[in-house]
């Protein structure tokens, strides 16, 4: 039985929209696999980058924590998703204005639906 897209898919969906993508080098690779649907690839991209990614500014650790937990979203794993949309959130929180507008939508967008199942 085909259901709705997952909310990860359709924020995918969202950014091929509207032509939207990350430029940070590896980070910005691992969003445009996340962005044209090629989660398995973007879920091994993002954690080559997880070591790296502890010296990147705030607003670069919001945006990978963000895609990391979008790409596992979309893989259907949940409970590690719930995860790093948290730190997403956190970083965020502590660093207002660390994502983008458009990343900031999708957090809000994605947040409470991961987080509230998974607390």
């Amino acid at each position: 039985m085909l259901g709705q897209p997952s909310l990860a898919a359709r924020v995918a969906m969202l950014a091929l929209g509207l032509g939207l993508g990350a430029c940070h080098g590896g980070l910005g690779e691992a969003v445009s696999q996340f962005e044209s649907g090629q989660y398995p690839a973007a879920k091994r991209s993002f954690e080559w980058l997880e070591a790296e990614a502890d010296g990147w500014s705030p607003s670069q650790r919001a945006e990978y924590a963000l895609y990391r937990g979008l790409t596992l979203d979309a893989l259907g794993d949940e409970i590690h998703a719930a995860g790093w949309v948290r730190r997403a959130a956190a970083i965020e929180s502590s660093h207002p204005g660390a994502l983008s507008s458009t990343d900031a939508q999708r957090l809000n967008l994605v947040a409470p639906a991961l987080l509230d199942d998974h607390p």
